[in-house]
């Protein structure tokens, strides 16, 4: 008994003297991080992978990066992106592994694990500075917690949320280097650079000045001669990059549009984006906490009275917490908690103004994290240093450890491929029509299309949630179904026509009309049929499939001028 008493104080302070050794926790955690998410390497390129790598692979070239730094207004959706860096680390993957997932996805690993190492080193420069006891085992303890949380899968295996992973790393870096500018002030230049290169990495870098602030607000350095010229950098950084970008349009997403001039003139809608910014807070909150739950695709986000008086108390709780940290000159929790809210911001105002297909995503939650990840470690620790016995700390830290590292390798199953990422979504989210069409698509794909059909039709229902546009979309999607897979023609046309019903403005169905038509003219030598595909083609004289189709109804009618005039002509573009 005494020999094994004798063991395991042996094995402790052996583990003790491992954690001071800066460099081999580094490399421990490098590791760490590498091994967990190694299971993602035998994944598949998914979703908006094939819009932006497979599709755009083409573009992906190192004579384009001037372009993509100089030309930021290329248009996705309802908002801008402008994320050079991203396209740039895009260039270099395909560079050393041409269009391959397996390349793709390591690159994502290495990120998240450079994240991992830096996050060590900032937390041990933030602890110090506000001298907290035994920051080593804190620092490394936080920094297991943030290589293995389950709320990160998202962000490291979908390589379209690889713009997550490179502004957290360069976030950490000048957060580094800002507290590092205390000692040197010259570190204010590199703070400087990676603050920057973060922002071209992701927009929600934004969120730093204000992290920064608040840092010396709590550690009681604002006072400091130096803060206005660190200010003064910072606010010179973000015009920058809002002219660069644009001259500031949309740098915090649909802030200059109609709909929140609306919100401000309007208490209703003023109230309304209330309800929203406090629900999303804790949704994400609820996230880091317990993110066991994983759902890639949440389009819808719970706003009723019970969430909204939970979110509330929520918040006052957390700076209830803040306030006491600061009364009692302890600071550390209170700046985590100050992190954890700010760095939320951005995502809340996703939330808010709905520029992105989904209203919330855990891949926001990547930066938001390190805070959550630095507080449970310093809680962890500190409890079984007030209990007076610290191997109950590490125990319950080793438990906690080992429920993420399960849901984490459990979760990057989910996006393996297409097929299991939107069986998954459509199951977690019955109710949106998005995942139940990406899965429609998914079956269609490997030859299962009874299955799409159905998928498409349960998208389609009046209880199943979704935009006009998106509705169309399905509707036009089910009839190429019909058309390419079942050659229905008629049941194409009909859901053509449902397609139009939903959307007349959606008009990529209008050319399948156009096909339509020019087949059956085909089939029966009918004028009628060819001038009904003329009708349709003229609406959508923007694609140039749907030019050259036209061209070929011409010439069938013996228009041999318009067909040539038709293909001379430019491209419109489309409005």
């Amino acid at each position: 008994m005494l020999l094994t008493i004798d063991l395991a104080i042996k094995r402790y302070n052996f583990s003790m003297r491992f954690i001071k050794h800066k460099g081999f926790v580094a490399l421990f955690l490098f590791i760490v991080s590498l091994g967990v998410f190694a299971p993602s390497l035998k994944n598949n390129f998914v979703w908006d992978d094939h819009k932006f790598i497979i599709k755009k692979s083409s573009s992906l070239e190192a004579s384009h990066i001037t372009y993509m730094l100089l030309m930021p207004s290329i248009r996705s959706g309802k908002s801008i992106h402008y994320r050079p860096i991203m396209f740039i680390s895009y260039v270099v993957d395909k560079k050393f592994w041409s269009i391959s997932p397996f390349g793709f996805h390591l690159s994502n690993i290495i990120f998240h694990s450079v994240s991992t190492v830096l996050f060590y080193f900032m937390v041990l420069l933030i602890l110090r500075e506000f001298k907290v006891e035994r920051k080593e085992p804190i620092a490394f303890l936080s920094s297991l917690f943030f290589a293995l949380h389950p709320v990160h899968v998202e962000a490291v295996s979908f390589v379209s949320a690889r713009s997550d992973l490179l502004c957290t790393i360069f976030f950490f870096l000048a957060f580094i280097f800002y507290v590092l500018s205390y000692r040197r002030l010259w570190f204010l230049v590199l703070t400087a650079f990676c603050f920057y290169l973060s922002l071209l990495s992701k927009e929600v870098a934004v969120a730093f000045p204000i992290v920064a602030i608040g840092f010396d607000l709590i550690s009681r350095r604002f006072a400091s001669r130096e803060s206005i010229l660190r200010y003064s950098i910072l606010g010179v950084l973000i015009l920058a990059y809002l002219y660069l970008r644009g001259r500031g349009y949309v740098i915090i997403p649909g802030i200059f549009s109609e709909r929140f001039q609306l919100s401000v003139q309007d208490g209703t809608q003023i109230w309304g984006v209330l309800k929203v910014l406090l629900s999303s807070y804790l949704f994400y909150i609820k996230k880091l906490v317990f993110p066991f739950n994983i759902n890639p695709f949440i389009a819808t986000l719970s706003i009723g009275f019970y969430y909204l008086v939970s979110s509330i108390l929520v918040i006052i709780l957390l700076c209830i917490i803040g306030f006491i940290s600061i009364r009692k000159r302890e600071g550390i929790t209170a700046f985590c908690i100050f992190w954890i809210l700010t760095n939320l911001g951005p995502a809340s105002l996703v939330a808010i103004f709905r520029v992105a297909t989904m209203s919330v995503a855990e891949r926001f939650l990547y930066i938001p994290s390190a805070g959550f990840c630095m507080l449970l470690g310093y809680f962890v620790i500190e409890a079984g240093e007030r209990m007076k016995y610290q191997r109950t700390g590490w125990a319950l830290g080793s438990l906690i450890c080992i429920f993420y590292l399960f849901f984490t390798i459990w979760g990057q199953s989910i996006w393996k491929d297409d097929l299991s990422l939107w069986e998954y979504a459509s199951k977690r989210s019955p109710y949106d029509a998005i995942p139940h069409s990406n899965y429609a698509e998914a079956l269609n794909a490997v030859g299962k299309t009874d299955q799409a059909i159905e998928e498409f039709l349960i998208a389609l229902n009046q209880g199943v949630r979704g935009t006009k546009k998106e509705k169309a979309a399905i509707a036009n999607n089910l009839g190429n179904v019909f058309m390419y897979k079942k050659k229905e023609y008629s049941k194409a046309e009909e859901w053509f026509l449902k397609a139009v019903n939903y959307d007349t403005k959606y008009m990529a169905t209008y050319y399948h009309l156009g096909l339509v038509y020019f087949r059956k003219g085909q089939a029966g030598n009918s004028v009628s049929d060819y001038r009904m595909a003329e009708n349709y083609l003229n609406k959508a004289l923007h694609y140039k499939d749907a030019r050259v189709l036209l061209s070929m109804v011409y010439s069938v009618l013996g228009e041999r001028e318009k067909a040539k005039k038709l293909l001379n002509e430019q491209v419109p573009s489309k409005r």
